[in-house]
């Protein structure tokens, strides 16, 4: 048999830098192939290598096997597993090369398609319900999706697939833990799943706006320490302007102050403040601690009495307030990193900011990092071994190669145009955090919350709409305990 060679990660060092999440320690490897399992020792690598950079799967050969995915379409956020063909883009390239070396390393072809967003739980329901193990080996499921399905046994949970290691630093081991219950993990994103950082909460703003009306170095608020839930605020009701006098503020005819989805900007007031809907206990367990939380509930009816006022439109669809934004028509725009994508071309100067913190009391920002898609495997998937084995072989390959891609390529120097827009992504993409609330059970949760704000603008009564959400939250969190019970865990 031939040798297994393990191959350190050369760029995870850069990669590491960039995001911050891990220790110079744990990021360190050598740039040359080290011999794993047979043959002479190498020193170097038994000094120099941390085995959590290594990828430890076995030496086989699946014959040519055709290996099945099925990914969602998105043209923002990178969910596509194979893109099928080189075409010069840094990202699409890193992609279709990881591949070709994974399938040349296995034995195996990938065929991948792309679905409607829509479509993949009920293409996984189909598979499942219909018996069938040898359709797709993985299907993409958006994470609240997957814990559902996860729960319901349609699909395999993390710790049962024998080769994935999710303790790997090429796993995003800080978000991951997160999303785990009474220590199980149902899913995991390792670094295949570029979508985890696109999708996370940044502010853009106009630089224009900020220079004509003296508002300051934001760049520096953010360094220390002084931006701030109230700066926001302020900043944003000066910028608001009833440019052709009429009386009325106007989306995309009046400059605003902050502009965003309700679904997407609501949740940051209270994830970037610190608060949760769902904490965990010491068991791990989720609890809905939103109700009586008088912190959480005086940052969410102190941010409604603003969302009323005219500097502010968090109430509507994304596209026209992208469209807004780009069109210099507001000051602030919510969204997510993904969406940079789309400014590339337009001629607005603008930056990227954190979240501000509530106030200086608070130690850190924190970002809000929302539903992301992964690949997951069916519970009757005809080789769960197998299918272990080219998962982490995709994490792994992914670390150096895909991630320097986007990064290096197409945030840094191709969506966002001054260095001070890096800094603010690193320290956005460094300080992620999840509320099991505003993801998994999105449906039970976040969405009726902010359709609840969406519905009574401004007049809103905070503590008695946490209030009314408890015995839903209840009733989800009794699902996922009765699971756990019937597993044995």
């Amino acid at each position: 048999m031939k040798k297994r060679i393990v191959k350190s990660l050369s760029l995870l060092m850069a990669v590491c830098l960039l995001l911050g999440s891990f220790s110079l320690a744990s990021c360190s490897a050598p740039d040359e192939e080290v011999e794993t399992t047979t043959g002479e020792s190498n020193t170097e690598a038994d000094t120099e290598v941390d085995p959590r950079a290594t990828l430890d799967t076995p030496d086989v050969n699946y014959n040519g096997y055709t290996f099945r995915v099925s990914s969602i379409a998105s043209d923002t956020h990178y969910t596509t597993l194979d893109p099928g063909k080189l075409s010069g883009e840094a990202v699409n390239d890193a992609l279709y090369e990881r591949n070709r070396k994974i399938e040349d390393e296995y034995g195996i072809v990938f065929e991948c398609v792309s679905t409607d967003i829509t479509s993949n739980y009920s293409l996984l329901e189909k598979q499942v319900m219909a018996g069938s193990g040898d359709d797709y080996d993985l299907i993409m499921q958006i994470s609240r999706n997957a814990f559902s399905a996860a729960i319901q046994n349609l699909l395999i949970n993390y710790n049962q697939l024998t080769y994935v290691d999710t303790d790997k630093n090429y796993y995003f081991d800080d978000i991951n833990k997160q999303f785990t219950i009474g220590k199980n993990t149902f899913f995991a994103y390792g670094y295949d799943n570029i979508n985890v950082f696109s999708l996370s909460s940044a502010l853009f703003f106009n630089k224009t706006i900020v220079n004509e009306m003296n508002m300051g170095n934001l760049y520096e608020d953010v360094r220390n320490k002084t931006w701030t839930f109230d700066r926001l605020y302020t900043l944003a009701t000066e910028a608001a302007s009833d440019g052709n006098g009429d009386g009325e503020f106007k989306l995309g005819e009046d400059v605003l102050g902050l502009i965003g989805n309700y679904d997407r900007t609501i949740p940051c007031f209270w994830v970037t403040s610190g608060e949760k809907l769902i904490t965990k206990d010491a068991d791990d367990l989720p609890v809905y601690t939103a109700n009586g939380n008088e912190r959480m509930i005086n940052i969410m009816q102190e941010a409604a009495a603003y969302f009323a006022t005219d500097a502010f439109d968090v109430y509507g669809a994304d596209t026209n307030r992208l469209s807004a934004f780009m069109d210099g028509k507001a000051l602030f725009l919510s969204t997510g990193i993904g969406e940079l994508s789309k400014l590339k071309s337009v001629e607005l100067d603008y930056g990227v900011l954190p979240w501000p913190m509530y106030d200086q009391n608070q130690q850190d920002y924190v970002s809000r990092c929302g539903d992301a898609w992964l690949h997951c495997v069916p519970s009757n998937a005809k080789d769960p071994e197998r299918t272990s084995i080219i998962m982490q072989a995709l994490a792994y390959y992914s670390a150096g190669t895909v991630y320097k891609a986007y990064y290096d390529n197409a945030l840094t120097s191709k969506y966002v145009r001054d260095p001070e827009s890096v800094e603010m992504m690193q320290i956005i993409l460094s300080t992620l955090s999840v509320d099991l609330g505003d993801t998994i059970w999105f449906e039970n949760l976040r969405f009726p919350l902010t359709k609840a704000f969406l519905d009574k603008k401004g007049d809103i009564g905070i503590a008695s709409t946490f209030k009314v959400y408890e015995r839903p939250a209840k009733r989800e969190i009794d699902k996922v305990m009765k699971f756990l019970e019937q597993q044995g865990s």
